[in-house]
């Protein structure tokens, strides 16, 4: 992970001001900082070199881009030093090769008189903005907001399984950036790409090729997104991971123990963590005090473990795979009825996404339900859930299954591929051909949450329905572990 920052101001900020914030995202690039600051303009990047050379940052530019990615086929672009160099000439110069990135990426350009900002379109990386009479600042983290702006604490609804949030914060007037949108001077200027536009329709397809087609995509994707230095595979012995591990030589296998939570992980010969109750609030307690947001499903807690605990700086996961193959047993029972989504994950529809997702299916409320998932749960809970957790101990997390063309594929088999005679029928198929092994049910990202009530430090109303009261967990340990923000210094500007 990198770092951004961009701040203007209708008055001077003093530089310490600036480096106060910027420090708030040393995590996320540990490597070095580089900044400008110009009259009410301060522009930064904190970095974490994966990619290329050095050579972008050894040179003078009369602008400034501040960029957090990993454009997997940079080099298929030109001649470039790093995909630092690439994203930096095509904001310039063409923007519309934007859209034909393979990757997470999220940046701020400015050549001290305007600005222009956006995040990848399939919701991997995160940038947030507020803004004002006074001040417009943008931001990977909010932490970084925070140093700037006296945001009060408006909770938003959790009424999904997951405390889902696209586009909202629960601060008030610090808003995520939408995925794909390109911001100029703190309003949305024009769409570069959308994951909607990525759908065509279900295909025509046997079981027999699509299992070709996802293999031949499968293995270009790994290829491309293999690093050059050691990596880390967030390990659950499940399909979704050992496809990774399969198609990735030489990863370090790590694996959270939530003890008594998931017996498959006794069985598992890799890096393991144990946690228990009063250790997994200790835990929990440290990444919203880190973070500032809140710990919007009990498995943050095992993925903060996981970049804690890794030997590498960069991590593997199977982010996404449950929502575009149809991986969570709920699919098979669901009652898909036109009117809304019926899915857990994603019932509450706060940002009204269900008539766009019908449209993309022809009105076929099956896959629109998946897509409605994809959204609400992968890019408003899991995603940014990654890039903040991840971004906190200096890991760049890889998601092979959030790759456009593994996306693409997915959103467009037909439904028996997706939610067939089990879950995952297709990554099932793959995985007992090419791995050839008996798959085990497990628990996954489990969680010691309602467990570790007793070190908490919060009172709920015990309602006897461990979501319910888990809810009331999320929310009140939220506002009680983050900064009293009014304490902040308000900007004089």
């Amino acid at each position: 992970m990198c770092g951004v920052l961009y701040v203007r101001s209708t008055s001077a900020i003093p530089l310490e001001r600036h480096l106060a914030a910027v420090k708030t995202l040393e995590p996320r690039g540990p490597d070095f900082t580089r900044y400008q600051h110009r009259g009410n303009v301060f522009v930064a990047q904190t970095v974490l070199r994966i990619t290329g050379t050095g050579e972008y940052y050894q040179k003078t530019h009369d602008d400034f881009l501040s960029y957090n990615g990993e454009i997997y086929n940079y080099r298929w672009f030109g001649n470039f030093s790093s995909d630092t160099e690439l994203v930096h000439r095509a904001v310039i110069q063409n923007s519309k090769q934007i859209q034909y990135f393979e990757g997470p990426w999220a940046f701020a350009w400015t050549d001290f008189n305007t600005v222009l900002y956006a995040a990848d379109p399939q919701g991997e990386r995160c940038l947030y903005h507020y803004q004002d009479d006074n001040i417009l600042v943008v931001a990977s983290e909010v932490t970084a907001i925070l140093s700037y702006v006296n945001a009060q604490q408006v909770l938003t609804p959790y009424a999904n399984k997951c405390w889902s949030m696209i586009g909202q914060t629960p601060w008030a007037g610090i808003t995520r950036c939408q995925p794909g949108m390109l911001y100029q001077d703190g309003q949305p200027r024009r769409e570069l790409d959308s994951v909607f536009r990525w759908i065509s329709g279900p295909k025509d397809l046997s079981l027999d090729e699509a299992v070709s087609q996802f293999e031949n995509i499968w293995q270009r994707v790994c290829t491309t997104m293999r690093p050059e230095q050691p990596a880390t595979l967030s390990y659950s012995g499940g399909i979704d991971s050992q496809l990774i591990s399969k198609y990735i030589n030489g990863l370090e296998h790590l694996a959270i123990d939530i003890v008594g939570k998931d017996p498959i992980v006794e069985s598992l010969s890799c890096h393991k963590v144990a946690v228990d109750p009063q250790q997994w609030a200790q835990q929990y307690r440290e990444l919203i005090q880190a973070t500032q947001m809140p710990a919007q499903t009990w498995s943050y807690v095992g993925k903060w473990l996981v970049a804690k605990h890794a030997s590498n700086r960069i991590i593997f996961t199977g982010l996404a795979a449950d929502e575009l193959f149809g991986g969570y047993s709920v699919y098979q029972n669901i009652d898909y009825t036109i009117n809304r989504s019926n899915s857990p994950y994603s019932i509450q529809d706060h940002d009204n996404l269900w008539q766009k997702c019908l449209d993309c299916y022809n009105g076929d409320p099956r896959p629109a339900t998946l897509l409605m998932d994809y959204w609400y749960q992968v890019v408003g809970v899991d995603a940014p859930g990654l890039d903040r957790l991840g971004g906190h101990w200096g890991r760049e997390t890889r998601n092979p299954f959030m790759h456009r063309s593994v996306i693409e594929f997915a959103l467009n088999l037909p439904w028996h591929l997706r939610v067939g005679q089990y879950p995952k029928q297709l990554l099932r198929t793959v995985f007992e051909r090419t791995i050839g092994i008996e798959i085990q049910s497990k628990q996954g990202f489990a969680g010691h949450a309602n467990d570790s009530l007793p070190w908490l430090g919060v009172n709920i109303t015990e309602t006897g329905n461990r979501y319910q009261d888990w809810k009331q967990i999320a929310q009140q340990t939220f506002s009680n572990y983050t900064q009293n923000n009014s304490a902040l210094a308000t900007l004089d500007c």
